[in-house]
């Protein structure tokens, strides 16, 4: 247990598995009161029973189920001190000559509209705690890489609304950063690589070895903890001094 956010409220999306959840018991055991939010209703509340926080079902791309949790949020309590903009689609590998439309749109409406209006109904809370915001981009949003147009082009949109929004609130001592992981060890990781083996009739092992861990200096994939310490230090008074920066946490990989 530590103390770093201690007294802090903190909002985190995509919070009922994975990143999210390894971000949201960091937050709790550094002292945060810690508001959960994602679209798994019964994984969110699982998570937020675990680490005395509060569950909230909400589908970050719909403009009135965010609106309605920020208005939650507010009455609660004065402000918000921290927003991790953490939800987000990670679609099957497509190249763009066979792109399904449909796809891509639910990509970007989550993984750029639910950016977008989270941190819009957030700013007047953070305003009250000149608070901070975490972005989760991605590796994949520094540069596109075949098969990925989707979530590339989401992720560096993530940057462009992290700069942008860092010029527009830095007045009010509101920090902007967003996190650039690599390969993270997910659940849902290794369901992707398994469903990707499987179609390509090769050895899921073999696969993540030759096209992820092979490709980092430090020869691993990235844990979801040290993707929360990241998280945890930009919204600590560690990093007061940074703003509208990206933090790339990707084992070297390049």
């Amino acid at each position: 247990m530590g103390t770093q956010l201690e007294g802090k409220r903190a909002l985190v999306t995509g919070a009922g598995a994975g990143i999210g959840e390894a971000i949201a018991r960091r937050f709790a055991g550094e002292g945060a009161s810690v508001l959960l939010v994602d679209r798994a209703c019964d994984a969110c509340e699982s998570v937020a029973g675990a680490i005395g926080g509060r569950a909230f079902t909400v589908d970050v791309s719909r403009e009135d189920e965010v609106a309605q949790l920020f208005q939650a949020c507010d009455e609660e309590g004065d402000g918000l001190d921290v927003l991790v903009n953490n939800a987000g689609i990670v679609p099957p590998r497509v190249d763009a000559e066979a792109m399904d439309m449909a796809l891509w749109d639910a990509v970007q409406a989550v993984n750029v509209r639910g950016v977008i209006l989270c941190t819009k109904y957030a700013i007047p809370l953070l305003k009250k705690r000149r608070g901070t915001i975490v972005n989760m981009a991605s590796l994949s949003g520094l540069q596109g890489r075949r098969g990925h147009s989707p979530y590339s082009a989401s992720k560096f949109a993530v940057r462009a609304i992290t700069e942008s929004v860092a010029q527009e609130v830095g007045g009010y001592g509101i920090r902007v950063n967003s996190l650039c992981p690599g390969t993270v060890g997910t659940a849902s990781m290794h369901t992707r690589i398994a469903t990707r083996a499987a179609k390509e009739g090769r050895d899921p092992d073999e696969l993540l070895q030759t096209e992820f861990v092979g490709g980092a200096v430090l020869g691993r994939v990235i844990e979801p903890d040290e993707i929360a310490d990241a998280a945890l230090f930009l919204a600590s008074d560690a990093a007061g001094a940074i703003t509208g920066e990206h933090l790339r946490i990707d084992a070297g990989r390049r």
